[in-house]
């Protein structure tokens, strides 16, 4: 029976990066009969109930040991694990993983990563040092892979793929569920915006224009929903913005589950947002997006879908973000039928990262 070990960003309840979970675990299992998957975690009971995994506490070099010493293979990923802009610990957290693994001559597969922004010279000296180390590289965007190359990465085939939860189909999605959580919150009938915000540098200027934004919407026969995807940082900014628009919004003011967020995507019919997996939702059931990044891997997303260039959350202008709205709108159809096309291609691409693992193991 092959048995992995997957190191990322899981246990902290971020919709985003559970969902990477799910559509890895998913894609690895059609693949690879048999799969037993441990996974290390924040909240390692949560992620065995959720996933039906074996599950371990990320902080436990002890434990983390034994499992990897029982592995045919450490995934690492998928996500932004790369980086040092939110925390330096970070990555030396996720590569000190990597370089156990390989010290225990375990074969490690960067599995659809998101590489960086790696600002600080030691950072990027270790990123290079470890990486040339790795089995097989998969990146979830093009500028990904350029960033290693720039730091030195040369050994392993880089492999440009897409985020893992591009790989899930619309049809396994339970749209009713998003219908009823929808119907909950008093929301009926006619057209819904989400809107996704996150604090971001004690920045205060962006959440005024989105709230202008909002106001507008909801002025046009739009129903407006803000919605958190990492509990509870988001849930505080959604309340910020509502506080400041003059009409009333609606707000999923709760600890939201990955697979509610993706039900509920499937019935809208506007998102803008800030979140790199709020939108990734919302594309793959062909809802037009307008990005508000907050980081690059937003732009590579966008550019990826064919997509138009977010406007920066630092700057960010009401009129040119009503003037986006409004011409997504007018061009409505249009945008749907091209984020269809994209969706197509993504998906098998996807889909490749658990190609990719399913080779390392028929290796071993």
């Amino acid at each position: 029976m092959p048995r992995v070990v997957i190191s990322g960003y899981y246990g902290f309840h971020n919709c985003g990066d559970e969902a990477i979970l799910f559509a890895m675990l998913q894609a690895l299992r059609d693949l690879i009969p048999g799969l037993e998957a441990i996974v290390l975690s924040k909240e390692p009971g949560y992620t065995a109930r959720e996933f039906g995994v074996r599950s371990i506490p990320r902080d436990s070099p002890r434990q983390a040991l034994q499992a990897l010493q029982s592995a045919d293979m450490l995934i690492s990923g998928g996500g932004g694990l790369l980086q040092d802009v939110t925390s330096y610990r970070s990555l030396v957290y996720y590569l000190g993983v990597v370089s156990m693994a390989r010290l225990l001559g375990k074969p490690v597969f960067f599995y659809a990563q998101g590489i960086g922004p790696v600002n600080t010279c030691t950072g990027r000296a270790l990123v290079r040092l470890v990486a040339n180390t790795v089995h097989t590289i998969s990146v979830r965007d093009r500028e990904s892979k350029n960033e290693l190359a720039a730091m030195g990465v040369n050994r392993p085939e880089i492999h440009v793929t897409a985020d893992p939860v591009l790989g899930l189909s619309p049809s396994s999605i339970d749209r009713e569920k998003g219908r009823e959580i929808l119907c909950s919150l008093g929301i009926g009938e006619g057209p819904v915006a989400a809107i996704s915000v996150r604090p971001w540098k004690r920045l205060e200027g962006y959440k005024n224009v989105v709230a202008k934004v909002a106001d507008d919407l909801i002025a046009g026969g739009w129903q407006v929903l803000l919605v958190p995807v990492h509990y509870p940082g988001d849930n505080v900014t959604c309340r910020e913005v509502a506080a400041l628009m003059c009409r009333k919004p609606f707000l999923l003011d709760s600890d939201v589950k990955y697979s509610d967020l993706l039900s509920l995507s499937a019935n809208l019919d506007l998102a803008i947002g800030m979140r790199l997996h709020f939108l990734i939702f919302c594309v793959i059931f062909g809802v037009p997006v307008i990005g508000i990044p907050y980081d690059p891997k937003v732009n590579s997303f966008l550019q990826s879908m064919k997509l138009p260039p977010g406007l920066s959350v630092e700057n960010l202008d009401y009129h040119q973000l009503s003037l986006k709205v409004r011409q997504t709108l007018a061009n409505r159809e249009k945008v749907c039928a091209s984020l269809k096309e994209r969706m197509a291609c993504l998906r098998q691409e996807a889909l490749r990262n658990a190609a990719l693992a399913a080779e390392i193991l028929k290796c071993r």
